[in-house]
């Protein structure tokens, strides 16, 4: 008897390789590192007020080849991404200077459709990026309690893509990462031996005002009106 299992309702997290990347690197890397927001000091990106390095001129190179990464993301979900224009809302420097620098939490992001991290410089040693669901929330767990694990007694013989609810992505020097704006997220500390340095952000995504007439998505910002 034929066997068939249809996977149905993947996640998609993109990663795709920025063009510009050894000339961003070059001019901008040392430049970058002191827009950091300083997580030793503050809680988040938004309690250091420094979320709007999109609006530096001096970045525009790079958040114009990111349309590129973006097109590319919504390719992939067969989504006509020429309808679409995307507007940064916030973006900050990720940097993890040596190894007393802590990883991040887990946590997902607020009042955006995509978020994104651009890695600047990386190298073997650096955080691993994971994308990860609570067990509860995992379509496949028809018995609660199932896809929990523990020390000794587990009902689960292995992880495979169904029952898995982390996923560890490299963290690969001039690549960038889409995923949406809801994924969990956090890092995983390693023996760190050189710096990392990151860009990241979050992004609305609307249609293009001549495209009003699609229900699907967002009007364009223009076509809206402030009360």
């Amino acid at each position: 008897m034929m066997k068939k299992i249809h996977e149905v309702f993947p996640l998609i997290v993109y990663q795709g390789s920025l063009e510009c990347h050894e000339k961003i690197k070059k001019d901008k890397l040392e430049e970058v590192k002191k827009y950091w927001f300083n997580g030793y000091e503050y809680e988040s990106p938004e309690a250091s007020s420094r979320i709007f390095l999109h609006l530096n001129e001096n970045y525009s190179e790079l958040f114009k080849n990111l349309r590129t990464i973006f097109d590319e993301y919504f390719d992939a979900l067969n989504i006509d991404y020429q309808k679409l224009n995307y507007h940064v809302v916030k973006s900050w420097v990720v940097y993890h200077k040596d190894d007393s620098t802590p990883a991040l939490r887990p946590h997902k992001h607020n009042e955006a459709n995509i978020s994104f991290v651009y890695y600047l410089k990386t190298d073997e040693t650096s955080d691993k990026l994971v994308v990860s669901q609570h067990p509860d929330t995992n379509v496949n767990q028809v018995c609660q309690g199932f896809f929990d694990t523990a020390d000794v007694h587990n009902i689960m013989t292995g992880y495979n893509r169904y029952n898995c609810n982390h996923y560890t992505i490299t963290p690969t020097e001039g690549s960038v990462i889409v995923m949406p704006s809801n994924t969990y997220h956090h890092t995983i500390k390693k023996v760190r031996e050189r710096e990392r340095v990151a860009i990241a952000g979050d992004v609305r995504v609307t249609l293009k005002p001549e495209h009003y007439k699609h229900h699907q998505g967002c009007t364009h910002p223009s076509q809206w009106r402030e009360l």
